[in-house]
């Protein structure tokens, strides 16, 4: 799965996003407090919005220019950013719609829509396991193990809104940790994308090269 291997150029990049990232997330309480940039529905959790959907389009995008099991990983990579995108979003439950979707109902519908797309998916393309398992082994996907370490951090902060004797600061961990996780997630997407791309730019302007000759050819006579 050459696409989705990452070079040290990828490492630099993501390096310094998660830096500024991080940086950016510091100051929000220096500017909004610290209870109100870590509150459900707050800065921190509209930046993980706004990252996962992004996330979730380059993904879906290199998707369509995937093949094999690089494609399968895209697709089910863009099924779960959406699925983290659904659970991040907090919106007021002021009408039919916004309150579906804060119910219970909705995350047993939509567990059994990402089961219907999936199950019959991976028994279809049952071939590519073993390629997912070499791809895992091989430590190529770290950036997706960088990323569940960030979340993973989350996870066990969560429930904890203060720490240290110091009120909200759990919580505003527990954020930034899975902010720092999804931009990993994004960035690994939106590169993958822009090799694909790159790699189809290039095919095309190969093309377009080996035909110039017959084409000057047939001008000069």
């Amino acid at each position: 799965m050459i696409h989705l291997e990452f070079s040290k150029g990828f490492a630099r990049l993501l390096a310094g996003v998660l830096c500024l990232v991080f940086a950016c997330s510091l100051m929000t309480p220096h500017w909004l407090g610290l209870e109100l940039a870590s509150s459900e529905n707050g800065p921190l959790e509209w930046a993980q919005e706004v990252v996962l959907l992004a996330a979730a389009v380059f993904s879906g995008a290199a998707a369509l220019n995937l093949r094999g099991p690089e494609r399968m990983a895209a697709f089910l990579a863009t099924l779960l950013y959406l699925v983290f995108l659904l659970r991040e979003l907090e919106l007021p439950p002021v009408g039919p719609v916004t309150q579906y979707l804060a119910s219970e109902t909705f995350r047993w519908h939509e567990a059994a829509v990402v089961a219907a797309l999936v199950l019959p998916y991976a028994v279809l393309r049952h071939r590519y396991w073993r390629s997912f398992l070499s791809y895992g082994l091989s430590g190529h996907g770290w950036p997706f193990v960088v990323a569940a370490s960030f979340v993973g951090i989350g996870a066990a902060l969560d429930g904890a809104p203060s720490l240290g004797g110091v009120a909200y600061l759990g919580t505003f961990l527990e954020e930034t940790a899975e902010l720092l996780g999804y931009v990993v997630l994004a960035v690994a997407a939106g590169w993958v994308l822009a090799g694909v791309r790159s790699e189809g730019a290039t095919d095309a302007v190969r093309k377009l090269g080996a035909a110039d000759p017959v084409g000057c050819g047939s001008r000069g006579s």
